[in-house]
């Protein structure tokens, strides 16, 4: 005998299946759930609108032993649907709807997983800086899934705690020595241990100015983000030193990150000058 459940959800993927039907990816409160729409391709069906790409709803779904989960009912609460009119925005939602896949697999996840997804979702829907949304949700992504970068204490080889602060105290102004990023021992280097390790295949170069940021996204909250002017060249950077450490940890890269970043080139118009990230 099937048993009822009631969930929130976030339509993560959807694919056809049989006649009429879809299978849909959920994030949940619970985790990721995998469930059938029954006849939700059918003209007259009452689920079709509910259950669209990105969609946040209310479920009541039958658990079925040994097949799919069916949902019995479908109420929409968020329809997030400029996420699926607008081709950039709609970029961006696949990149950290797949940045999730890859981290977490069917039945993982947790409450603050799907906050975060759902956040994020809303920004990307609502805000100017897509970018911001973007860096912000990896770096509490990677925290969700145990992969989160050690950016406030240096990484190399110490007898003793290395704090790292890129901006110098009171004045706001940075520390021009470079840093590095070395995502095989998790995080960032101090300017002296990158000077050492900067020849290692892992290590990559970060200026004081995109640490910072780094650790401004770790730290939020993403209000405050929001309000500060960050430059394009700043977010091409911290987007490069990111993309290097999460595909150095999944073995393999995101490949709606390299749909993205050819799209956001074609689109965006030139960046004006004299922006600066304020610390």
């Amino acid at each position: 005998m099937s048993r009822l459940y009631r969930t929130e959800g976030i339509v993560m993927h959807r694919r056809e299946q049989g006649d009429a039907d879809r299978v849909l990816t959920l994030c949940t409160p619970q985790g990721k759930l995998l469930v059938m729409a029954k006849g939700a391709r059918k003209l007259r069906s009452r689920k079709a609108g509910h259950i669209e790409l990105f969609t946040r709803a209310n479920f009541v779904i039958s658990h079925v032993p040994n097949y799919w989960d069916i949902i019995s009912q479908a109420e929409m609460i968020a329809p997030h649907a400029v996420l699926r009119s607008d081709l950039l925005r709609g970029a961006y939602a696949r990149y950290v709807i797949e940045m999730l896949d890859r981290f977490f697999t069917e039945g993982e996840g947790e409450r603050a997983l799907f906050d975060l997804l759902n956040h994020t979702l809303s920004w990307l829907c609502e805000d100017d800086d897509l970018d911001l949304a973007a860096r912000f949700y990896e770096q509490h992504l990677l925290g969700l899934a145990g992969f989160r970068p050690e950016i406030f204490r240096c990484v190399g080889q110490h007898d003793e705690i290395v704090s790292i602060r890129p901006l110098a105290e009171g004045d706001g102004t940075a520390n021009q020595q470079a840093y590095g990023f070395d995502p095989e021992h998790g995080g960032a280097l101090c300017p002296d241990c990158y000077e050492q390790e900067k020849r290692g295949p892992a290590v990559v170069a970060i200026s004081p100015y995109g640490l910072r940021f780094l650790q401004k996204c770790q730290q939020g909250p993403y209000t405050q983000l929001r309000t500060q002017a960050i430059a394009p060249a700043l977010h091409t950077e911290v987007e490069r030193v990111m993309q290097h450490y999460i595909t150095y940890h999944l073995e393999q890269g995101i490949q709606s990150a390299v749909f993205l970043r050819q799209l956001r080139q074609a689109t965006m118009p030139l960046p004006p000058s004299g922006v600066h990230y304020v610390g």
